[in-house]
């Protein structure tokens, strides 16, 4: 089995919250999840950070070429939102 880490650093412009944030940070978790019993997503760091978010999301499977293109697809599906800016990200496989 492989695994496929995929850390994705999220600038967030308009929240004035917390809580708005945590709403946010929730529902792109639970779209991450959404996806299938392969896939585990959590917010790894800058939780009391009001404008910023590190997710990872891990992904398992048998084919490490599988996993990259999973996550690169999620990544670029997550790049695509209006409500914050994916500012970096970082995908290994182990």
């Amino acid at each position: 089995m492989r695994v496929g880490l995929l850390t994705i650093h999220i600038q967030l412009y308009q929240t004035k919250s917390l809580k708005e944030k945590r709403s946010i940070i929730k529902g792109l978790l639970a779209d991450i999840k959404r996806r299938g019993p392969a896939f585990a997503a959590a917010e790894i760091d800058d939780q009391d950070n009001l404008r910023r978010a590190t997710i990872r999301v891990a992904h398992l499977s048998n084919d490490p070429q599988h996993t990259d293109s999973v996550l690169t697809r999620l990544r670029t599906s997550i790049e695509s939102s209006k409500d914050y800016n994916v500012e970096g990200y970082e995908l290994e496989i182990l």
